[in-house]
């Protein structure tokens, strides 16, 4: 048995290596070379180790349009020789091919070995937030009825900011915020955020560094959701508040309101924005570590205006590499704050497989690399879009590179150090000086403008909500009213997006290095649990959160 399982591995290494066989040939003997390594991998040797690693570099490979699935069967078969009985010393150089391209890859290989090594079994136990019905219906609460808090006196600074009515407390010492809830809220996920927060005042300490958490206010009742009526500020009609009025309502630091992104006084300089943007990934990081995944840091979409007809909802899936849109207008109010992430509605514990829990980790560089851009961008917000002579708005002289690389690598270090309870001890897993280079090119000129209405989009539509559409996008109020709806697809200019209608992501660098600072969060996680034995401090028991009443 042995003899014919090691004469069959030397059949597929030759196929491998021979520049005789066609693709699907190699492909095919990739394949099954990757189920005997996970089957047998004592059988792995150097030449098995040397072979796999060159599939990688191959250029005919590399120019094949489906070389994604050769790689990917290769990076398996070396993931399982790195995780089976075999030789260490094999083990080891398997990891090392892997490690290789994660960090000096490109394309489909480094594409291939990122989603591979995505697959690392991880041991965290994330807890648990129970189901809860939302509280029994409140009776109506006057405004100034709040417990334990003392208001400034009038209607001074009292304003909505979104759906939240916002209002100083005396002494200056934070805001009351009474975040409302939509029509078509759920009022469990609406009280979620109280409970997160309950959760996570509880547990302050465990992220090593400064976090601006607001205190969540209890109903006399001991739950959070209230009902208002009247209101000392009338609500903007465009929000569309549920009749009843519920909402939780929570005192805040006094720096909740401002962004990462907001240049300034109101936010941060350029001095502050490398280590606010460490302090948001460290809490990030830190949380993910905990199984617990925001996944709503800023809207993320391929393509909003589909978002009623497509099965995905127009979402953005990163790892496909497709255009996306309208980033700097996803930006414009995102959940990281100078004192940590925001809107803690939108935690939620990360699910399985893992591949998901890695595109999550994804998004969330993708993520604060937009924002970190944005900032930029947002010293002068006027100028984006298309000039009056038709060109495109260039913006690249408000990006200082040295300030974005310095973010950039304080993000993934501290997100990596939140993740998985140790520094990291590599060097960064991307060319941090040509993807900065790339961005200025890419997001400080908006070369990507348009937005095509389709026929088919437009057919879901009624007609005054068809020239509403229009309006909100830029389109003069005659010349939409002289648009016939369903008649033909209509270019609209609504970008800056990243990428033209339906296509590939203009700024691939970007993507790869995402992928890269995940697979390396995943990688260094899996070898603090497994390998060298270290305690993951970001490991909690389910018990402690169920202890906070939660």
């Amino acid at each position: 048995m042995e003899e014919r399982l090691v004469r069959e591995r030397r059949r597929l290494e030759e196929t491998l290596s021979s520049p005789w066989f066609d693709f699907i040939a190699r492909f095919m003997a990739a394949r099954n070379l990757h189920e005997l390594m996970r089957e047998h991998p004592a059988l792995a040797t150097e030449q098995c180790v040397a072979v796999l690693a060159a599939l990688f570099v191959d250029p005919r490979l590399i120019a094949e349009r489906q070389s994604l699935f050769l790689f990917r069967e290769a990076a398996g078969a070396l993931l399982a020789v790195y995780l089976g009985e075999g030789s260490v010393v094999w083990s080891e150089a398997a990891m090392q091919v892997l490690y290789g391209q994660l960090r000096h890859g490109s394309g489909a290989a480094q594409r291939a070995v990122c989603e591979t090594l995505a697959g690392l079994p991880l041991a965290f136990s994330p807890p648990a937030l129970p189901t809860r019905l939302p509280d029994d219906d409140p009776p109506l609460t006057r405004w100034r009825d709040l417990p334990d808090v003392e208001l400034v006196d009038g209607r001074g600074g009292m304003a909505f900011v979104g759906r939240s009515l916002v209002a100083p407390l005396s002494g200056g010492v934070g805001l009351l915020v009474v975040k409302f809830a939509r029509g078509d809220d759920s009022l469990p996920a609406l009280t979620a955020e109280a409970r997160w927060l309950t959760w996570l005042r509880e547990h302050h300490g465990d992220f090593a560094c400064a976090f601006s958490l607001p205190r969540p206010i209890a109903t006399p009742r001991g739950g959070f959701l209230f009902r208002f009526g009247d209101l000392p500020v009338p609500p903007p009609a465009h929000l569309s508040l549920h009749p009843r009025g519920y909402a939780i309502a929570f005192v805040a630091p006094p720096d909740y309101y401002r962004y990462l992104n907001e240049p300034g006084a109101a936010g941060c300089t350029d001095g502050e924005l490398p280590a606010l943007l460490a302090r948001n990934a460290m809490i990030l990081g830190r949380l993910a570590g905990m199984g617990i995944i925001h996944d709503a840091l800023i809207p993320l979409f391929h393509n909003r205006v589909q978002r009623d007809r497509r099965a995905d909802g127009g979402y953005y899936d990163w790892t496909l590499g497709g255009r996306l849109d309208r980033w700097l207008e996803s930006c414009r109010h995102p959940n990281l704050g100078v004192g940590g992430p925001r809107d803690f509605e939108h935690l939620m514990i990360a699910i399985a497989p893992r591949t998901d829990f890695y595109r999550q980790l994804g998004a969330h560089f993708l993520s604060m690399l937009l924002v970190a851009a944005s900032y930029f961008r947002n010293k002068e917000p006027a100028l984006q879009g298309m000039l009056p002579d038709g060109a495109p708005a260039d913006a690249r002289h408000l990006f200082d590179g040295k300030v974005l690389k310095q973010a950039m690598r304080e993000m993934y270090l501290a997100y990596h150090l939140g993740f998985t309870g140790l520094a990291a001890a590599d060097a960064l897993p991307f060319d941090v000086d040509r993807l900065a280079q790339r961005m200025v090119e890419e997001m400080g000129v908006d070369h990507h403008m348009d937005e095509i209405l389709r026929v088919a989009d437009q057919s879901l539509m009624g007609d005054d909500e068809f020239k509403e559409f229009l309006r909100r996008r830029g389109v003069p109020e005659a010349k939409a009213a002289g648009c016939e709806r369903g008649k033909e697809d209509i270019v609209l200019h609504t970008g800056p997006h990243l990428g033209g209608f339906n296509q590939a992501i203009s700024l691939p660098e970007m993507v790869e290095a995402v992928g890269a600072m995940a697979a390396m969060c995943v990688v260094g996680r899996y070898r603090a649990e497994r390998i060298e034995g270290g305690a993951v401090a970001a490991t909690v028991a389910s018990a402690a959160f169920a202890d906070a009443g939660c």
